[in-house]
């Protein structure tokens, strides 16, 4: 004995579903001549007959109804008499249209923004020790002069213009600069990060990234490239100040 080989669902090209169930359809919203139109909380689906991968979409939905056309009639899947419950004429939207989110407008918050904080320093915080200093090419010139060359190898510099910044764990004594502590974050020595944050939440705020480091001062904050920090030659030192 054969098995049959119609499909009874190939004729259908028709359904009406509660309008909550549509998401049902969304594996097929790039079918663009798959058709909707909302009406009282129903929606009416529409397509040409023998569309399965929407018939296999929509069979689980609760309260679903299947129409195919007879004769120019439509009919409910199953039976043979017309019926008045029939899909509307009208075009419709595809399923993308009616799936995609609906415009809005932001609602502004109640409550006021709060205001900005400022990164700044201020005097406090525990003692420490100076791990780096700011001073200018010239003042550094004058301790080169007399500096060893094991003292010149303990630290390291990178220069913006005028100005060298030096790290190192013994620093040298240069009178008139300005001293710091720190790791990541650089403070002048004497004083403290206000606001006090830990020091992943002040680099996240400045943006500093972990190839920089970040010194804060009271006129505001640097940010310096770890890899422009480079030995100390006296060669390099009396070039930057003969461009001067």
């Amino acid at each position: 004995m054969t098995a049959p080989t119609h499909d009874p669902w190939a004729g259908v090209s028709a359904a009406r579903l509660p309008q909550e169930h549509l998401a049902a359809l969304a594996a097929v919203r790039h079918f663009t001549d798959v058709r909707v139109l909302l009406a009282d909380g129903v929606a009416w689906v529409r397509w040409p007959a023998g569309r399965s991968e929407v018939v296999r979409c929509l069979l689980p939905v609760p309260g679903v109804v299947f129409y195919s056309q007879h004769a120019g009639a439509w009919v409910r899947f199953g039976h043979l008499v017309p019926t008045d419950d029939a899909p509307p004429a009208a075009e419709g939207k595809s399923i993308a249209e009616v799936l995609m989110p609906a415009r809005f407008e932001p609602i502004p918050p109640n409550a006021p923004l709060p205001a900005p904080v400022i990164l700044t320093v201020i005097r406090g915080g525990n003692p420490q020790s100076a791990t780096a200093l700011i001073c200018t090419i010239a003042e550094l010139a004058e301790w080169t002069d007399t500096a060893t060359t094991a003292e010149l190898a303990r630290v390291r510099g990178a220069r913006t213009g005028d100005r060298v910044a030096l790290i190192g764990e013994q620093l040298p004594t240069i009178p008139r600069a300005k001293r710091f502590w720190g790791r990541d974050v650089f403070v002048p020595v004497g004083f403290r990060p206000e606001p006090n944050l830990p020091t992943p939440a002040l680099l996240a705020a400045t943006g500093t990234t972990p190839k920089e480091f970040l010194f804060l001062d009271e006129t505001g904050a640097d940010v310096i490239p770890r890899g422009a920090f480079e030995p100390l030659t006296r060669a390099g030192i009396r070039l930057g100040v003969s461009e001067r």
